[in-house]
């Protein structure tokens, strides 16, 4: 049996997927003319102006989009919740960088 600290990758995006495009809808106000945005696009303002579950929303999709894109299969939670901080305090010190590359970088440590 697998800790309950691990969880599997499908059933962790597939709860992410569901998330994301309700909390970006809510972080900003939307017009007719308006879409989504790319995650590539996302900036840390972005995050930090997020707050309670949508910030953890957002936090595990990018998780989850970052660990899908490197094949993992397993949810380290601890490594996770560790990066987590660390990509935090970048957008804290960096406001405009852009997200995935923050998470990218600092989940490749």
């Amino acid at each position: 049996m697998k800790s309950p600290r691990h969880l599997s990758l499908p059933y962790l995006l597939a709860a992410a997927s569901l998330c994301l495009p309700m909390a970006l809808a809510l972080a900003q106000p939307t017009t007719v003319s308006q879409k989504p945005p790319a995650l590539d696009e996302l900036d840390c303002r972005t995050l930090l102006r997020l707050a309670g579950e949508e910030r953890a929303y957002t936090l595990l999709y990018m998780h989850g989009f970052v660990s899908g894109k490197r094949g993992q299969t397993m949810l380290p939670a601890q490594e996770l919740a560790e990066a987590t901080d660390r990509i935090v305090d970048q957008c804290i010190d960096q406001p405009g960088d852009k997200l995935l590359l923050v998470f990218e970088k600092v989940r490749a440590k």
